[in-house]
């Protein structure tokens, strides 16, 4: 395979990394807002994609393609960036009725009930 044909296959390997972790990273943050615990989802959704992605990276250096690692790190790399300006210009245009959206945080109390629950505690002397 010629030197050209690599470089094209390691940018290639780099977005398929770069769209895992940055499309895991978005739906993550969908199922976390429905969540009631998401804590658990972000924490668990991380290390995986974390994992992935340097377990990738480390194929990427280590192969014996060709003799520049650093050239195939940089590469890489830069076929993971492209992957999360793609994607992000993707969701920025995703209809937002697709999207969950949560006006409040579940664990949150709304102002009306602070306000009735103030209201209801305080004591005349």
């Amino acid at each position: 395979m010629s030197n050209s044909m690599e470089l094209l296959l390691i940018w290639c390997v780099g977005m398929v990394l770069g769209s895992f972790f940055f499309c895991g990273l978005w739906w993550t943050v969908q199922r976390s807002l429905r969540s009631k615990n998401p804590a658990t989802w972000l924490l668990t959704s991380l290390l995986l994609r974390m994992t992935v992605t340097v377990f990738g990276f480390y194929l990427v250096a280590t192969h014996e393609m060709s003799n520049a690692p650093w050239l195939r790190l940089l590469i890489c790399m830069l076929g993971f960036i492209c992957a999360r300006l793609v994607i992000s210009t993707v969701i920025s245009r995703i209809d937002p009725k697709q999207t969950t959206h949560v006006d409040e945080p579940i664990n949150q109390v709304s102002a009306t009930e602070q306000l009735n629950s103030s209201e209801g505690s305080q004591h005349a002397p």
